[in-house]
């Protein structure tokens, strides 16, 4: 999709409904949120994710064997979670306008990752290197997670679904 055409889409659909018919996305299996891909290589992919405020609208804790980079486009700050096993590194923060600096963001391969919006949506581009294939993604289990990052139950509560999700 052509970044002016997105930009058309975006300005003149205000809610996460008229972005999800606007841009042709679904819900993202396992994961939750929504996403339409983008441009695919072997060492790259690419989609859009809308974050939303309804129940399934977050991106459930998980963690994949690529890199995946984050950039905020539109709507309000997400709030992320990222946590590794080594306790290193671990990190509550947020992504989007309210911080220049942080409108992108890297998560290395191996590291576990969550995220919501702060408002009623918050559209992202994420890719990933090299390209992501569903072999790649793990599903957080909030019982495992909560066992090894007890300082985080309350943002893994958040983050994970009490049943299997969605897809």
């Amino acid at each position: 999709m052509r970044l002016s055409r997105l930009r058309e889409i975006v300005t003149s659909m205000r809610s996460a409904d008229d972005l999800i018919a606007g841009l042709g996305m679904r819900p993202i299996p396992e994961e939750g949120a929504f996403f339409v891909e983008g441009p695919r290589t072997q060492e790259l992919s690419s989609i859009l994710v809308l974050l939303t405020s309804a129940a399934d609208g977050f991106s459930a804790m998980h963690r994949l064997e690529v890199d995946e980079g984050w950039t905020w486009l539109d709507g309000a700050p997400a709030a992320l979670l990222r946590l590794r096993e080594s306790s290193k590194g671990n990190h509550r923060g947020s992504l989007g306008l309210l911080d220049d600096k942080r409108r992108n963001l890297l998560v290395r391969r191996g590291v576990w990752q969550g995220a919501a919006t702060m408002g009623e949506w918050t559209l992202l581009s994420c890719w990933c290197t090299p390209a992501f294939r569903p072999k790649h993604f793990t599903l957080g289990e909030r019982a495992t997670l909560t066992e090894t990052f007890p300082d985080f139950a309350n943002e893994i509560a958040t983050l994970t679904r009490p049943n299997r999700p969605i897809g």
